[in-house]
């Protein structure tokens, strides 16, 4: 069986309620207090009354309540996902594969439980203050496949470059205009959707299962880059 770990990013909204009394995380990361303590308007990315709660929140992170890193973030990316309605053994797939980057925790499982934040990956020296940290964790665990699923300012958060796993960036693409391009329109739909197909078939060995997932959408194509 081969490790894989599936890199996605958080969502750009967070609920504010939670089911829980206590954080629970994978990764024993010390939070960057000092970048969120000292923010400005413009790291944190609001201003006025919406930067003062902002701060408050971060301020309150040890306080609860708390609530999976899955149902904490929300909106088209995780929607698609639909984790609420996945198989029990398609959850634990998720749980065990799929890492979310996050300006505050570093990494989290899907179950994790963590406290409602507001830290922007583009705040000041963020990306410099995880990179190490998140890098060594991939040395240590030294998964077969790393499958990147981040946006590039989440890219940023580990150096590639220092990493013996095979890495794997995937681009969707779409057929327009008799020519195959860089799928825009939907492509957060897609990609989760995509991702729940992954998490509910459970195969554990890279080459068993990409093409015949991609077999799902007729119009979509995967585009494999390795390097």
């Amino acid at each position: 069986m081969q490790k894989i770990f599936f890199l996605l990013p958080p969502s750009e909204w967070k609920k504010s309620w939670g089911d829980f009394d206590e954080e629970s995380v994978s990764f024993s990361f010390v939070k960057p207090y000092n970048i969120w303590s000292q923010a400005t308007e413009k790291d944190l990315k609001c201003k006025w009354v919406r930067y003062l709660e902002a701060i408050e929140l971060n301020n309150n992170i040890e306080d609860g309540p708390f609530h999976r890193a899955i149902d904490r973030y929300s909106w088209v990316m995780y929607d698609g996902i639909d984790h609420s309605n996945m198989t029990q053994s398609g959850k634990e797939f998720f749980q065990e594969n799929f890492l979310i980057f996050s300006g505050m925790y570093g990494i989290v499982r899907p179950h994790d439980v963590i406290w409602n934040y507001k830290l922007p990956i583009e705040a000041t020296w963020l990306r410099h203050f995880w990179q190490t940290k998140i890098t060594d964790i991939f040395h240590q665990v030294k998964p077969d496949y790393i499958i990147n699923l981040l946006p590039i300012s989440y890219q940023k958060m580990i150096d590639f470059s220092q990493l013996t796993s095979n890495l794997v960036h995937i681009n969707f693409l779409t057929k327009k205009a008799d020519q195959i391009v860089k799928m825009t329109h939907g492509v957060k739909k897609i990609k989760w959707e995509w991702i729940k197909s992954i998490c509910e078939k459970g195969i554990e060995n890279y080459n068993d299962f990409w093409w015949e997932v991609e077999k799902k959408w007729d119009e979509i194509h995967v585009n494999i880059l390795y390097s």
